[in-house]
């Protein structure tokens, strides 16, 4: 690895280049822009945006993006700028009482920080979520320190429970090329 690379990552800084119209720009403080169908890479691990959910609730939005990795694999982004983070592995969980604080699922230990109601109001492209769903939101960390959401579909979707388990990331360690 080049020293200048090493300097990148420990100041996580890199320029941020959009082509147009054949000139490169340097844009660090316009928000990512993901559309359903465009490509690009994380962690030089290459996807394509397969569908996009938005969840409002009483204190504002997010985004979520489902992306499908060059090996097949599925993950979840969620965007919510300027926070980013890319949940690796999604479970099945039986639905049951979440409480605030700890909890024990699936025999691991996961904390739950924050709690909140929110409706799908657009999604766009294969995700699975309607518009009008209602969903549960438990937010926290698991004992490894990773970021855990739990999502409980609620209406007719209710028997649908998940675990997510990921990381926050940088926006400087996405790039997307359209």
């Amino acid at each position: 690895m080049s020293i200048f690379k090493k300097i990148k990552r420990t100041l996580d800084f890199e320029m941020w280049k959009r082509k147009k119209d054949d000139k490169t720009t340097l844009d660090l403080d316009s928000p990512l822009t993901f559309k359903v169908g465009s490509v690009g890479e994380i962690f030089d691990d290459e996807f394509e945006n397969l569908g996009q959910v938005r969840y409002e609730w009483g204190g504002g939005m997010w985004d979520e993006c489902l992306l499908e990795m060059k090996d097949g694999k599925k993950k979840w982004l969620l965007v919510d700028e300027p926070r980013f983070i890319l949940f690796n592995e999604e479970i099945f969980i039986p639905a049951g009482n979440i409480n605030n604080g700890w909890n024990l699922i699936n025999n691991r230990k996961i904390f739950v920080e924050s709690k909140r109601k929110t409706t799908a109001t657009n999604t766009a492209g294969y995700t699975e979520v309607k518009v009008g769903t209602d969903v549960q939101c438990y937010d926290g960390y698991d004992e490894g320190k990773n970021f855990i959401s739990i999502r409980e579909y609620l209406g007719k979707y209710e028997k649908n429970t998940v675990l997510r388990t990921g990381r926050k990331i940088s926006r400087f360690e996405i790039e997307i090329y359209g």
